[in-house]
């Protein structure tokens, strides 16, 4: 009990000392907001704060316990042995070695015996990242091979675009590659490494790849429920996979909340999220979880001090059901009276299981991870996608040799109006922007395919410049007609960078197809920015 006076006494400290400081460092912002709400405020992000530092200290504390019972253990196989007791009976047995007169802990090993013959089995086989810790929000993102498209870095990409640098600063995102194949993990992480390279350099980015010795023989499940096999064992492994996650990400931060690779975001959702859990706190509301989408798994965010619970209880039942199944199962066995019609079950769970409206998630993937299986359930809750970003280009005559589709013209794309969609792109084909006059341009931003249609980007294309007046020296290379290339669109379909100002003003900009495409192509975003005039 002294450990546990001191250690609480400690918590209580610091925690007052991080209200103060936060207290003071939004003094200037009670100026104008209500002081009394905002107080309440902080005081709200406290209490989570405490939970989560003694959801910390217990879970040392069980584990120094847990190595002090493995020491008794093995003590007691020695004093027998040494004390030559096997001779006389007393060690006859295990529960001789074991000693009969304690009660034995129940751990991870129960669930899964599996990783007591491999001592490496719950270290990561990958993990690169700089170890952030006690940042407000958490997000586990799971990925595994598809058989025919990915969309974790169109998911990240939006992702990341819709946070501040601050919520940047008080976050991180956990990728979880849940694969054993060491080629697809190499690739994925190069992607990462390379598109998102100072996110990770950051360490808001995480990339993180389990030991395979931590599944059991998946081979072994039998089909549940109806399902086949194959079926039984993908979403077995999938809820072993979520265990996984929330047992790293549990002491990372203060919330964690589980998304999934195939998703779009709206701009914001960090703040509306933490705006959210802090507002139900303050309202001393009894929330275990708060949804921000309708569908699955995905938007649910829990403290981080209660992810054990859902842990255990996925560990129980992984073979059983589906996670979003155990996911209500959870709530209904902690919530619901056993002879509770369904109808004042589903109020009670209201209380605890909290939906916030509209929904900032939207599922945007087809092709999932199960051979065969196509998933095209969309939230209703959270409105419409936006499917191209406008901007006002400065005038031009625009030019393509590919054919668009429908009223999706280049030039309503261009003006801001819609996206192009053309027809089955092939090498050698064109797009080109024309200026008469010419103009200087400052940089410029174009990004292919959208939410409805990720696959419809540009990879082999570069894009080329006419200057209205040839430089006498510059170091691109001049291609034919004097264009000179200055860009390529990388992995994700983006291109984007500065004119040098050698080359200004600019005449033309054009697109050229180094090769054919296996898709169609959707141009969601044209900026161009000319340089201002003084």
């Amino acid at each position: 009990m002294q450990f546990s006076h001191r250690v609480c006494a400690i918590i209580v400290f610091l925690l007052l000392v991080v209200f103060i400081h936060q207290f003071f460092r939004n003094n200037s912002t009670l100026e104008d907001d209500n002081p009394e709400q905002k107080i309440l405020e902080l005081l709200a992000a406290l209490e989570t704060q405490v939970s989560e530092y003694e959801a910390v200290v217990q879970s040392y504390r069980a584990e120094l316990i847990a190595t002090k019972e493995e020491q008794r253990f093995y003590s007691n196989i020695f004093d027998q042995f040494e004390n030559g007791s096997q001779r006389n009976g007393e060690g006859n047995s295990i529960l001789g070695l074991i000693g009969s007169n304690r009660l034995k802990t129940v751990n991870i090993y129960h669930a899964l015996p599996n990783l007591m013959e491999n001592e490496d089995a719950l270290v990561p086989a990958l993990a690169i990242g700089k170890d952030r810790i006690g940042v407000s929000m958490v997000m586990g993102i799971p990925t595994v091979k598809r058989p025919t498209q990915s969309y974790l870095m169109t998911t990240l990409q939006n992702l990341l675009s819709g946070m501040h640098p601050s919520e940047k600063n008080d976050s991180l995102i956990i990728i979880f590659i849940a694969e054993s194949d060491v080629t697809f993990v190499q690739n994925t992480v190069h992607l990462i490494s390379k598109q998102f390279k100072d996110d990770v350099d950051s360490g808001l980015i995480e990339i993180l790849s389990p030991s395979p010795n931590f599944y059991p023989d998946l081979k072994s499940i039998k089909g549940t429920l109806g399902d086949s096999d194959e079926r039984t064992r993908w979403r077995a492994k999938q809820n072993l996979d979520y265990a996984y996650m929330m047992l790293y990400a549990q002491h990372r931060g203060t919330y964690y909340v589980q998304l999934e690779d195939d998703v779009l975001a709206k701009k914001g959702f960090v703040k509306t999220m933490k705006s959210f859990a802090i507002q139900k706190t303050k309202e001393k509301e009894d929330w275990l979880m708060l949804d921000f989408c309708q569908l699955g798994f995905i938007g649910k965010l829990m403290r981080s001090s209660d992810l054990w619970r859902l842990v255990e209880f996925f560990l129980l039942f992984y073979k059983d059901k589906p996670g979003d199944w155990l996911l209500s199962h959870f709530f209904s066995v902690k919530y619901c009276k056993l002879d509770q019609n369904h109808k004042k079950c589903l109020k009670e769970l209201g209380k605890h299981w909290i939906h916030y409206k509209p929904s900032l998630f939207q599922h945007i993937g087809m092709v999932s991870s199960l051979s065969g299986k196509v998933q095209k359930l969309k939230d209703r809750q959270y409105g419409k996608l936006e499917l191209f970003t406008p901007h006002n280009n400065p005038p031009a005559t625009v030019e393509s040799s590919i054919k668009h589709y429908g009223k999706f013209s280049l030039a309503k794309a261009y003006e801001g109006k819609n996206y192009f969609w053309g027809l089955a792109p092939v090498k050698g084909d064109t797009i080109e922007f024309i200026y008469e006059p010419p103009i200087r341009i400052n940089k410029y931003h174009i990004v292919t395919g959208n939410a409805e249609h990720p696959s419809d980007k540009l990879y082999n294309c570069t894009l080329e410049i006419l200057p209205a007046t040839l430089p006498n020296s510059n170091k691109q290379t001049v291609l034919t007609h004097n264009y000179i290339k200055i860009g390529e669109f990388d992995e994700l379909g983006i291109l984007e960078g500065v004119v040098p100002e050698s080359v200004n003003p600019v005449s033309s900009l054009r697109m050229s197809l180094k090769g054919p495409s296996d898709n169609w192509l959707i141009i969601s975003e044209i900026y161009i920015e000319t340089v201002p005039d003084f």
